[in-house]
């Protein structure tokens, strides 16, 4: 298996934490060597450097908290918060040591004795992700690539049809993100939603973005709109006789509200999972909105046209930061099956696609900082994008435990688009799509759902 394109977030952090990000030259860099003067002292490897950072940072707050719970000289002392109420004078009872306060045990967590424990237990969470990493990285798992026909084609983009003959039964045409590989919809062959809708009578269709080259360098996400998205589907419509229903995955889903809205005639029901939409609400992902992450994305991003896949990921990473050393922890744990499935999805999860610039800043700066999908300022064409223009029946899939896209950030849909059903499956934001409950939890409601509708 090749190298994931999508750095681990610890490795990324070292890269930052080292300089080696940005074109910086870093005291380890090959300039920074005098070969002419053999006596000069050996210069500090990065985990060197990054582990007496560490050092001092832990020193720094060790004293910080110290010096914040002991007691100035002179100053009267305040019963602690947590603490219970004064006795009354003159009903003074020895207190029990188990009443000690947080203050009198806190120097104890900066014993030796706890923090060799601390840092024995951190390294062996640290070689059971290094073990999990490196079997990740040398496994031969590739995915089986399926014969797809291409019924449209412009630009990088593809129109594929799981099923050309039935032009008469439900088309589900499916609308990825932008930023990872479509085959999220069809990882292999028992964990497919686009193959278990063809095995109930649909005909499915994947709408493949594509990697962007030279023809998309200066698109927005309007313009693959307008480009792509609106002519693929009017030749869908043209090519086949009976319903067209477009599912949208996360970014998808918002693209999928756009060409609703603009393609009306074309679409007979709209389905939309875990598709990001109201950015004020109060479980939207922090990293979305700090100042500080803002401000990294739009130096990153305004510094490379396309937009690398190592950006894209790391602020995914930044919304868990430990999720990548669990699962890659458990991995050795897993059988066989478990262990095919776990690649299956780290393979797609890592195969991420370059983003034109204006893509990029659009996605991770102005949806989330300027919330203009909820306040309807995201214009396609010449038209403002407002769901409850869609008259269409539909379904929107909330999963419970997304923390990718939060309830909060998603539900706001269920309210401006006036035929709307929802669902809400007790799952995150990829186990939903292909996880050991995905069949129950999605698949078979969604089908029901067309079924019912058509």
């Amino acid at each position: 298996m090749r190298t994931p394109d999508a750095l681990p977030l610890q490795m990324m952090l070292m890269m930052m934490q080292s300089q080696l990000s940005g074109g910086v030259s870093s005291p380890w860099s090959a300039n920074s060597w005098n070969f002419e003067n053999p006596f000069m002292p050996r210069l500090k490897t990065p985990l060197e450097q990054g582990t007496e950072w560490w050092q001092k940072q832990s020193q720094q707050a060790s004293e910080q908290w110290l010096n914040l719970f002991q007691p100035k000289p002179g100053a009267k002392q305040k019963p602690e918060p947590w603490s219970a109420p004064p006795k009354p004078k003159g009903v003074e009872k020895p207190q029990p040591k188990s009443d000690a306060s947080f203050t009198d045990a806190l120097p104890h967590f900066f014993q030796p004795e706890f923090l060799q424990s601390l840092g024995e237990k951190a390294w062996q969470n640290s070689a059971g992700f290094m073990q999990g990493m490196q079997a990740y990285l040398t496994s031969d798992y590739e995915r089986p690539e399926p014969d797809y026909k291409v019924i449209w084609k412009r630009g990088s983009a593809r129109l594929l049809d799981l099923d050309p003959k039935n032009r008469d039964g439900v088309a589900v045409l499916c609308v990825p993100s932008l930023i990872n590989k479509f085959y999220v919809l069809d990882l292999y062959p028992e964990a497919s939603l686009v193959q278990y809708l063809k095995s109930q009578g649909f005909r499915p269709l994947i709408l493949d973005w594509g990697t962007p080259g030279k023809a998309e360098m200066d698109f927005t996400a309007a313009d693959y709109m307008t480009g792509y998205a609106l002519d693929a589907l009017q030749n869908l419509r043209e090519q086949h006789d009976g319903p067209i229903a477009l599912l949208g995955y996360c970014m998808g889903g918002i693209f999928a509200v756009a060409m609703t809205q603009l393609a009306q005639l074309y679409v007979d029901a709209l389905i939309l999972l875990a598709t990001p939409w109201d950015f004020s609400a109060e479980d939207t992902p922090r990293v979305f909105l700090e100042p500080g992450t803002q401000l990294m994305l739009r130096q990153w991003i305004g510094a490379q046209n396309p937009v690398p896949p190592l950006v894209i990921q790391t602020v995914f990473h930044l919304i868990n930061p430990w999720r990548v050393q669990e699962k890659y922890s458990r991995y050795l744990s897993l059988d066989v099956g478990q262990q095919k499935h776990f690649l299956a999805v780290e393979q797609w999860v890592n195969d991420g696609v370059p983003l034109p610039q204006k893509v990029a800043e659009e996605a991770f700066v102005d949806w989330p900082q300027g919330n203009i999908l909820a306040t309807h300022q995201w214009k396609v064409g010449r038209r403002w994008i407002e769901p409850n223009a869609i008259t269409c029946p539909t379904l929107v899939v909330l999963p419970t435990k997304d923390a990718i896209v939060p309830l909060g950030v998603s539900t706001p849909l269920t309210r401006e688009i006036p035929r709307c059903d929802i669902l809400k499956p007790e799952t995150g934001h990829v186990s939903m799509m292909v996880g050991s409950k995905a069949k129950a939890a999605l698949w078979k409601p969604l089908a029901t759902w067309l079924q019912e509708k058509f």
